[in-house]
């Protein structure tokens, strides 16, 4: 048999256990709340993505299918060759928003292993910036490449060649996109240290300070829904700071308002193997076994 004192010294701890369980369970709510307006966020977010990316494939898609059907009826002649130039660029579109979903999936799976190659990088740029030409054409756009003087190995670095194609495709696809007609497109280049500094200017209208961490978010875009006017599915830009940090890289941002953005990559070299010299230029890999010579 409890005692008065001991009997309401049962009763307070018991008050108090019961007050622990319901701020535990508030806390709890909190974060189901919480989760749950994440899962909103995300799902809208994918539903935005699904409904831009069926318009990124279908258009260009559409475009190909009826010039070629236009240009396989036409004479030869100057309006022949404007639409093979039309043809190919929207071709180029289609292949550069498809590659962007493959490498997305990849990213996601965790399937993106680096495959290190001694990389000529003016040559991977230059070929870049020469396969969005058309595209910047078409814009109004005119496009400048600037790369130090180095020679030899001074414009080899041990690197994916596959992922910096993809980052460099994508700033030059971000900067395109956003330079009004009349713009310039500025990519500059230079290796020091064994580290790449890559830099893309456009002349489009800035970003705000508040929007230039989201705009490496996945399927984040500035501009959406009856608002948005800029082609684009919000995962170029997550997509190459994804591959930065797995190469061990970062990108940054910097702006004013109406000069335009500059984004900045610094790109250190890998460590790679002594087996044989792997050589990357444009993209492509060449191996030369048996050459006895490190490169990584």
């Amino acid at each position: 048999m409890l005692s008065e004192d001991e009997l309401i010294d049962e009763l307070k701890k018991r008050f108090a256990e019961k007050r622990r369980a319901l701020s535990d369970l508030s806390r709890a709510n909190e974060q189901l709340l919480l989760v749950n307006e994440r899962l909103g966020r995300a799902e809208a977010l994918k539903s935005d993505f699904l409904s831009n990316i069926r318009n990124e494939i279908n258009n260009p898609l559409s475009s190909i299918m009826g010039l070629a059907r236009s240009l396989s009826h036409a004479p030869p002649g100057a309006e022949s060759v404007a639409m093979a130039e039309t043809i190919s660029a929207e071709a180029q579109a289609l292949d550069f928003q498809l590659r962007n979903i493959f490498v997305a999936a990849d990213l996601e799976a965790g399937e993106c292993v680096p495959a290190i190659a001694c990389v000529d990088l003016v040559s991977l740029v230059g070929n870049s910036i020469d396969s969005f030409s058309r595209i910047a054409r078409k814009r109004g756009v005119t496009m400048d490449f600037r790369a130090g003087e180095e020679e030899g190995e001074g414009r080899f670095l041990a690197t994916d060649a596959g992922m910096l194609e993809v980052i460099v495709a994508n700033l030059l696809a971000n900067a395109i996109e956003f330079s009004p007609e009349g713009g310039v497109v500025v990519a500059t280049l230079a290796i020091r240290e064994r580290c790449l500094f890559l830099s893309v200017a456009d002349s489009g209208p800035g970003i705000a300070p508040g929007d230039r961490m989201a705009i490496f978010e996945r399927f984040r875009q500035l501009d959406s829904g009856s608002r948005k006017r800029h082609h684009g599915h919000g995962l170029g830009l997550s997509i190459t700071r994804a591959l930065l940090e797995l190469l061990g890289g970062v990108v940054d941002v910097a702006c004013e308002s109406d000069e335009g953005s500059i984004f900045r990559v610094t790109l250190p070299e890998l460590q790679w193997d002594d087996e044989g010299e792997v050589l990357a230029e444009d993209g492509n890999l060449f191996i030369f076994p048996g050459s006895g010579q490190g490169g990584r």
